[in-house]
């Protein structure tokens, strides 16, 4: 690596908010081949700060294996953001060259209109079963990546909400304590719910988050006010003309006939976060 490449690649990945904006006001192709240039986990975030319209062009002039790669770095939101504005068979293709979780992931979000709770849930969470005790609980939390999670949901055999564990209260019980009988109240969001009107909801009087479930009452992940109040604006802001609950859940219904979508999607997050 030449000088001036080490130098941009050192910007890249000290600056990605910056030189983000930087990338948008170069033509698509110099744009791109900048992000080419250096390694996946040193583009990914630069890429996650662009604008999706623009990282879209951006992922259009990439293979989509390498496509695949460069979204399975970002977060989902940012992830599905810039899918979302891909052609629909290059979405296709770049979905198809993804491990099998990131592909259930995305498509559980994409199935969703962007103006309700399930478009914007984040899967990549750690859930718990009810039926083990504290001490394997611990052990399942320092082999995840999600370490720093406030709450931790816990879920029965059929993937359904029983409620939700803080970490300080596990390293407070003894090693052979099942979580049931520890469990704290977890107030689930539909995820066919309207943005417009989940910001309403009586879970934000307590918590900065909340668990998401889908009409079966199965846990598909979690979203924060924060996130919601932006996706809210985004909504407003794309002028969506899919508004109504039927048509949530329809999409909700084609979602979950394509397959088992919410088997264990915190487990099935953990096992391949990194090629």
């Amino acid at each position: 690596m030449s000088g001036r490449e080490q130098l941009v690649d050192a910007y890249l990945r000290l600056h990605p908010e910056g030189a983000a904006q930087l990338l948008e006001s170069l033509p698509v192709e110099q744009a791109n081949a900048v992000l080419a240039a250096v390694d996946i986990a040193t583009a990914a975030p630069v890429l996650g700060h662009m604008l999706p319209t623009h990282a879209a062009r951006c992922v259009e002039l990439q293979l989509p294996h390498d496509s695949a790669l460069l979204l399975e770095k970002l977060g989902s939101q940012e992830s599905v953001a810039v899918l979302r504005h891909l052609p629909n068979e290059l979405r296709e293709s770049v979905l198809s060259c993804m491990g099998a979780q990131w592909l259930m992931a995305f498509k559980l979000l994409l199935s969703y209109p962007t103006n309700t709770v399930g478009a914007w849930v984040e899967p990549r969470v750690l859930t718990l079963p009810d039926d083990c005790n504290a001490g394997e609980a611990r052990e399942r939390i320092a082999r995840s990546d999600q370490v720093n999670q406030a709450r931790i949901y816990v879920l029965d055999r059929s993937r359904r909400l029983r409620g939700a564990i803080r970490g300080l209260t596990l390293l407070q019980v003894p090693h052979r304590k099942l979580l049931a009988s520890i469990l704290e109240p977890a107030e689930a969001l539909w995820a066919r719910e309207l943005l417009v009107t989940a910001q309403e909801h009586r879970a934000w009087e307590r918590f900065t988050e909340a668990p998401v479930v889908n009409r079966d009452e199965e846990f598909i992940g979690v979203i924060s006010y924060a996130d919601l109040r932006k996706a809210y604006r985004h909504s407003l802001h794309a002028g969506n003309a899919a508004n109504d609950r039927e048509i949530a859940e329809v999409t909700e219904l084609i979602a979950i006939s394509a397959g088992s979508l919410w088997q264990s999607i915190g487990e099935l997050m953990r096992t391949d976060r990194r090629r």
